[in-house]
């Protein structure tokens, strides 16, 4: 027995030298690093220091240390984000070492949880009994119609609502905020929600590099009826006959039904002349004869009809009502022109982006264009180019005067269709461009208004953070709430700068963009990167969202993938959780929320300090 206890003594004093050295290293290292990065308020000074107590134990391989530790049972030091050196110095006094007194702030675990929490309430509001994290739903002018459905998923957990700059304009921004909030009072009045407030995040367009505009062509639409598998009809399609309206479409005002028309008319004719059950007769591009039923008078201007059997309408379609009478259909909106290409084929990216894509010519291979041309100056050969988050692979073959020629790596299989308006990225390329841009800076005179948080889009540095900044205090804001998003391969290896100047402003948190970001670091580093974003945040106590294809099919198509469900149930370990719209939205947000309650109450959170993928940048190189 003596023998063993002797041994232990000697692991014991053998860990306490090592460990205590280590401590000294990583405190030194706070102490010659923490001016360099200034905070005005002593919470933010906690984190900073905290923070940087934890990438400089990252910079060591403690592995070995690790099972040394444990196997004495004592912590292993795999869970000390929020408390780092305060946790080392409860091992040390256990292993009866000598700590040295540094003048460091050494935050402990509950004082940690405290300052995330407090920052997450500013900045996300208060949580829902029962989950600590909150759901965030981004809302679009389909919400408009729809005030049962924004009262009820107001009812089953949704606590942010999320309006994304890139799409709209600011009085159908308006519109959406005015629905939300007569909805709420709804609530409030039956007093099923009392005493909440759901909070508004409006999203910056940012500097998105997207596919320019396509060449139109005008092509007959398609209004499909829905067969059963006799090819009789299920039931029939609603759309409206309009002499106001420009074109011919079809639309869509409620995405959680079937889509609808509307048949543009040329002559002035008063269409509330139209009785009820009244039936116009034409015959489709393929000459089948079709009629239209008026199921509804609306006004002078348009009436809803119903159409029994799928038909093709195009440009000067007559539609007779009595005999030798007749009103002309409108053309049809007009269509980019569909693109396709499949791996070996080449594209060419044109510098200038009025220039329209088009197909294959004699002259040239397919050409699209790119919103923010600038971005390829920085191009090289052999340079990654992805298109429509990463659907599209390319790579650069040669820079030339007013375009890039790429060449098709993926998909092999088989052909794709490249769309206007899809995201462009590129993995390999420095783009030093401002994540502020002119847009930006004129929608944040709506957004200081009405949101309570705006988010950065395409952040690549601390100095994207103070030009927000300085913008929302010229604007009288300077509290807004400021979310960086993170999704570009730059972005994540000056995270923890980010991360250094956010802790000096009154009101931040951090956001997961996966859908960007796994297309620039790869979609095999996605779940490493994710869980090191979360790891730097919890070591700074800051709050994060957990954003893009969160249940995505759920939402979309009503079902979800069994992998959606478990990537959902981990997004407990975030304060915050984002879904996109969908037909299904509803059902995404009940699961979701389920999800999160059973997993806070049930998780034995696992951490993996050491990841040589995100190295940080210039901290203590």
């Amino acid at each position: 027995m003596k023998m063993v206890s002797e041994h232990q003594d000697n692991q014991e004093n053998q860990l306490a030298e090592e460990l205590g050295s280590l401590y000294n290293l990583i405190a030194t290292q706070v102490l010659s690093m923490r001016d360099k990065f200034p905070i005005s308020h002593r919470e933010g000074e906690q984190s900073r220091d905290n923070l940087l107590a934890y990438l400089a134990l990252r910079r060591h391989d403690i592995f070995n240390l690790q099972l040394e530790l444990a196997e004495l049972g004592l912590s292993s030091l795999g869970r000390l984000e929020e408390s780092v050196l305060n946790s080392m110095e409860k091992v040390l006094h256990h292993i009866n070492a000598t700590v040295p007194d540094y003048l460091l702030y050494k935050t402990d675990s509950n004082t940690g949880r405290i300052l995330s929490e407090k920052r997450a309430r500013k900045l996300f509001g208060r949580t829902r009994k029962d989950r600590n994290t909150r759901i965030m739903v981004t809302l679009d002018s389909r919400y408009l119609n729809q005030p049962t459905l924004l009262e009820q998923l107001l009812l089953e957990g949704m606590d942010i609502a999320r309006i994304n700059c890139a799409h709209d304009h600011p009085e159908l921004w308006y519109q959406i905020i005015e629905s939300l909030r007569a909805a709420e009072k709804k609530l409030a009045e039956k007093a099923l929600l009392p005493g909440r407030k759901c909070r508004i995040m409006m999203d910056l367009g940012g500097p998105k590099i997207r596919t320019g505009p396509f060449v139109e062509e005008i092509l007959p639409i398609r209004l499909k009826v829905a067969r059963d598998d006799w090819g009789r009809p299920i039931k029939v399609l609603e759309g409206y006959l309009d002499n106001q309206a420009e074109y011919t479409e079809l639309i869509n005002t409620n995405p959680s039904e079937d889509p609808t028309f509307v048949i543009a008319i040329k002559e002035p004719y008063p269409l509330n002349r139209f009785q009820l059950g009244e039936e116009l007769f034409f015959e489709d591009t393929r000459q089948r004869k079709r009629k239209l039923r008026v199921i509804e008078r609306i006004n002078h201007q348009r009436v809803k009809v119903s159409l029994e059997r799928t038909s093709y309408i195009q440009e000067g379609m007559k539609l007779q009502y009595e005999k030798d009478k007749y009103l002309t259909v409108k053309a049809p909106k007009p269509q980019p022109v569909t693109l396709q290409v499949q791996a070996g084929e080449h594209i060419r990216l044109y510098l200038d982006p009025a220039q329209r894509s088009h197909s294959a010519t004699e002259q040239s291979p397919l050409a699209i264009s790119c919103t923010l041309p600038e971005a390829l100056k920085n191009l090289l050969p052999q340079h990654r180019v992805y298109i429509d988050d990463g659907k599209i692979g390319t790579t650069v073959l040669s820079k030339k005067e007013g375009y890039v020629e790429l060449e098709v790596t993926h998909p092999e299989e088989r052909p794709v269709h490249i769309r206007p308006e899809k995201g462009l990225n590129f993995p390999d390329t420095t783009i030093n461009l401002p994540a502020l841009t002119d847009k930006d800076r004129q929608d944040l005179s709506f957004i200081v208004k009405h949101a309570d948080a705006v988010a950065l889009s395409f952040i690549h540095s601390p100095q994207d953070l103070l030009d927000l900044q300085k913008e929302l205090v010229a604007l009288g804001r300077e509290d807004l709430g400021i979310i960086a998003k993170i999704e570009t391969k730059e972005a994540i290896h000056q995270l923890s700068r980010i991360l250094l100047k956010g802790l000096d402003l009154p009101n931040f948190g951090i956001m997961i963009a996966r859908g960007d970001l796994a297309v620039e670091v790869g979609f095999d580093n996605l779940s490493l990167v994710q869980e090191e974003i979360l790891c730097l945040c919890e070591a700074a106590h800051i709050p994060v969202i957990w954003a893009t294809q969160v249940l995505e099919n759920l939402a979309k198509k009503g079902l979800p993938a069994r992998a959606e469900i478990t990537d959902a149930a981990m997004a407990h370990r975030a304060e915050c959780v984002m879904l996109n719209k969908g037909p299904h939205i509803l059902e995404a947000v009940k699961t979701l929320s389920h999800l999160l309650c059973s997993e806070e109450r049930c998780h034995l959170k696992k951490r993996q300090i050491f990841r040589e993928f995100t190295e940080q940048h210039n901290i203590f190189d």
